[in-house]
């Protein structure tokens, strides 16, 4: 796979950063924190490229957009009320992201430049959180799931961090030092993006519009 192969893969979250403000106006509110994250996705992907092609290392913008991600995605959960008459737990996640960032973040040294026990914690996280939402979503969605923005959005979350999770793995125990098995993974990441980044551009697609609200007299 090409350097300019793989930088379009990453870039085709735009699709759906278009398509989700574009119709911003016209749909339901509630999907403000997954357009926030598609848009410092893009941001994040366009920041790491002018760094690299500057020869210098995107580590920095990629561990802050490492703490920004899982803070949009459990705010995204909070939205869609997953943590009904349990609203501690979610403070208490965001509050452990920042502390756990933090602390991981001030440990790192020259050759463990980027936050893998972070971000295998809050792939986990997000991966449960998706499930929970779709258990969910199989008892109380009548019409097609395929058509359900939610249920699309919490799968490419479920495919995207589970891998993250085996990603992150193979560096911390040392599983990439075969030079073609470590191409071969990122590879197979590229393409899972790429495949995310379809699934969020038609999540986008179906998105519900606000709800109208009629006054009776």
């Amino acid at each position: 796979m090409s350097f300019v192969q793989h930088t379009l893969f990453s870039l085709s979250i735009a699709i759906g950063v278009v398509i989700g403000w574009v119709r911003f106006r016209k749909t339901d509110p509630a999907f403000l924190p997954f357009l926030l994250l598609l848009t410092t996705g893009l941001l994040n992907e366009l920041t790491g490229l002018f760094v690299m092609l500057r020869g210098q290392n995107n580590s920095v913008n990629y561990n802050i957009y490492s703490l920004a991600e899982p803070i949009l995605i459990t705010w995204q959960f909070h939205r869609w009320k997953l943590f009904n008459g349990r609203n501690w737990l979610y403070f208490l996640l965001q509050s452990t992201y920042v502390l756990v960032w933090a602390a991981e973040y001030a440990l790192a040294t020259e050759s463990h430049l980027f936050n893998s026990y972070f971000q295998i914690l809050y792939s986990f996280a997000i991966v449960v959180m998706s499930i929970m939402m779709i258990n969910r979503l199989l008892f109380s969605v009548t019409r097609s799931l395929f058509t359900d923005a939610t249920f699309l959005i919490c799968m490419g979350l479920v495919l995207y961090f589970l891998y993250a999770i085996l990603l992150e793995a193979f560096w911390l125990y040392g599983l990439n030092k075969s030079r073609v098995f470590q191409l071969r993974i990122y590879y197979l990441m590229s393409y899972i993006n790429l495949f995310t980044n379809i699934i969020f551009a038609l999540a986008t697609l179906w998105m519900p519009l606000k709800r109208r609200y009629i006054m009776r007299c």
